[in-house]
């Protein structure tokens, strides 16, 4: 004869707690696509925190993982990882890093050194890092910390504030802030020269239709001889 089988001690306690939660889960209201809805919720918002970019003229050490002050998120473009930018990359080989293209306008091949829509002898991807796009107003007033305008600092060390002002790439005893600041055609140059111009060519249509008129007014005997001379049949 088979004796009853006992549930142990143990296993009754367990099974009496998941009849509890299969019950608590039932009276649940469910919405449908709750579930399916949660996932990319989830999802978005570590990939917003995990590629949350850093602004350049600001703290990047919130989104820079290797402390190297290349953003993640730049440090992705260049790469395509976090930590794998070395700062000295540049595929286009125009002598502007590629994490400082990246930053200024999104790809490691965007930027030029030589652009300047403005025309005042500041690169346009240097200004587009330090106020935001090609034409906006900065200048060698506008300095970081030590002193050095910003616009120079991106040039020599890629951002506005890295440069301390003692830096000397060629070596010729002046340093790089100076060179680069004495290139700098200041604003009111620019109206003043443009000023001229205009003024010049004023000028010189005005003489040119004064010594027109002088030019007539000597001739005009010769032009009135012969309007009223007689035509010949």
């Amino acid at each position: 004869m088979h004796q009853p089988f006992r549930v142990p001690s143990s296993w009754r306690f367990l099974l009496s707690s998941l009849a509890a939660l299969s019950l608590s889960l039932s009276l649940v209201p469910f919405a449908p696509g709750s579930a399916a809805q949660a996932a990319p919720a989830v999802h978005e918002a570590v990939h917003a925190a995990e590629y949350q970019p850093c602004p350049a003229t600001g703290d990047v050490a919130a989104c820079d993982a290797d402390h190297d002050s290349i953003p993640d998120v730049v440090e992705r473009v260049v790469t395509g990882s976090a930590t794998g930018a070395t700062g000295r990359e540049d595929r286009d080989t125009d002598g502007i890093p590629d994490w400082v293209e990246a930053m200024a306008c999104g790809t490691t091949a965007c930027a030029s050194p030589t652009r300047d829509g403005v025309g005042d002898g500041i690169p346009d991807y240097a200004r587009q890092i330090v106020c935001g796009s090609a034409t906006c107003s900065t200048g060698n007033g506008d300095v970081n910390a030590n002193e050095v305008p910003k616009w120079a600092s991106v040039v020599i060390c890629g951002t506005v504030a890295c440069a301390s002002g003692h830096e000397d790439y060629d070596r010729d005893g002046i340093s790089d802030a100076i060179e680069l600041a004495a290139c700098v055609t200041p604003g009111a140059d620019l109206a003043h020269t443009g000023s001229t111009i205009a003024l010049w060519a004023i000028t010189s249509a005005a003489a040119g239709l004064i010594g027109a008129g002088l030019v007539l007014r000597r001739r005009w005997p010769l032009l009135s001889a012969a309007l009223d001379a007689p035509t010949t049949a």
